[in-house]
């Protein structure tokens, strides 16, 4: 029998190490974003998207002045990594055993309130009775 293990953990960085933190999460949630659009502009190209084609693309992000604080404040492992994530998420896309362009819909079909008969008739399944609002002081009148 296999039994799953859990530890809990509360991390409590210092000052700096939360500065550092906080540059790596920003800067990888950048590069995703920005190669984000890269791709979406490659797919209205009909470009093919994949890791390697995205990853090639962080070398001009690096080398670009405005973007000069991504080889200073960032690991380049955790950015190639979003871009493969990314990319991950293109391939899925596109897969077709997947399905993931299309969301299904989980919710049970509405049966229809009315039936017809061979008249033309129609009858309700679950007659809806009216509801009366009491007044305040407990008459009916």
């Amino acid at each position: 029998m296999k039994i799953n293990k859990a530890y809990k953990c509360r991390l409590e960085p210092t000052a700096e190490q939360a500065v550092i933190l906080n540059n790596l999460v920003g800067s990888a949630r950048f590069v995703w974003n920005h190669m984000l659009a890269i791709s979406f502009e490659m797919f209205a190209k009909n470009e093919f998207i994949n890791a390697t084609n995205l990853v090639n693309k962080i070398v001009g992000l690096k080398n670009n002045p405005d973007f000069e604080f991504l080889k200073t404040s960032s690991n380049a492992v955790t950015l190639q990594q979003k871009v493969r994530d990314l990319a991950s998420a293109w391939s899925r896309f596109f897969d077709p055993k997947v399905h993931a362009r299309l969301k299904e819909n989980k919710k049970k079909p509405k049966k229809p309130k009315f039936f017809k008969l061979a008249d033309g008739t129609e009858i309700q399944r679950r007659p809806l009775m009216p509801q009366f609002k009491r007044k305040a002081d407990g008459c009916d009148s």
